[in-house]
């Protein structure tokens, strides 16, 4: 496996796929690998000729310190066949003098964007970056991410982006959580802990396979599992249209159940889609 640091080592290696005649398919990680991550770098191994894996790491303030180990990781991608991985320094795609920001209305400042400003911009002009960089026919996203997966479909819409944006299913513990690398963080109190969040949108779910069609019970459902945790600080609990991420009095349409909460010093999120896949 190939991996490139620099701007222009990632464009001569995908040039090199190119002239191949391989057709790309992308996975945008944050780096510290887990299985959920390696489970989309499967499926684009079995829809690709060449298979590339971006690692961009950082931090919140207040948040734990993100920890990388990009031995590890290089190591679990080539157990996976990946062909190359762009592993970059923090400000390689935001160097200092980068001005452009891309705020998508409506969707950047809803939930996650709402309680950490910015943030979304961020994962949208990044991801807008990678993008152009690596030019895949496929790029494949995890569906506990609900909100980034809308995001960045409408940035593929809006912007005639020719990529096919693939979902694909959470990867979860026995006990419910979902994978992430910020689970990492997390003590085994607050591991133990943290499943309220999947037993969360369980309750959604089950009442609204159910029959269960008010927006209003759905939440009550979701937020009363959470606050039963005691190590759990609620940030927000959602059931939100699933193209607009406007919050909803009737699930009549498509919609997704999100939550958001702090276990211990760390910040989980999860979501589950009502009525279809993200």
């Amino acid at each position: 496996m190939e991996v490139a640091r620099t701007i222009s080592g990632l464009r001569a290696a995908i040039l090199e796929h190119r002239r191949a005649g391989r057709s790309v398919g992308f996975v945008p990680t944050s780096g510290l690998l887990h299985e959920g991550q390696l489970s989309l770098a499967r499926r684009a191994r079995t829809e690709n000729g060449a298979v590339v894996i971006s690692g961009i790491g950082g931090n919140d303030p207040g948040e734990p310190p993100f920890v990388r180990d990009e031995a590890r990781d290089v190591a679990l991608l080539e157990r996976e066949n990946v062909d190359l991985a762009f592993f970059p320094d923090p400000d390689t795609l935001f160097p200092p003098d980068a001005l452009v920001r891309i705020t998508v209305a409506g969707l950047t400042d809803r939930l996650d964007g709402a309680s950490r400003p910015g943030v979304l911009d961020v994962m949208a002009t990044t991801t807008l970056k990678l993008i152009h960089l690596v030019g895949p026919g496929r790029l494949y996203l995890g569906e506990k991410d609900a909100q980034r997966a809308v995001i960045v479909r409408r940035l593929i819409h809006d912007l005639f982006i020719n990529v096919e944006l693939v979902i694909c299913p959470t990867v979860r513990d026995a006990d419910g959580l979902a994978l992430s690398s910020a689970n990492a963080s997390l003590s085994i109190e607050d591991r133990m802990a943290a499943a309220c969040l999947g037993a969360a949108l369980n309750a959604a779910e089950e009442a609204y396979d159910a029959g269960e069609r008010s927006a209003e019970v759905l939440r009550a459902r979701m937020t009363e599992i959470l606050d039963a945790e005691s190590r759990a600080r609620i940030d927000y609990v959602s059931v939100a249209d699933a193209e607009t991420l406007a919050e909803l009095q009737r699930v009549s349409r498509p919609a997704l159940a999100l939550v958001a909460a702090a276990i211990g010093r760390t910040r989980l999120t999860d979501s589950r889609s009502l009525g279809r896949a993200v």
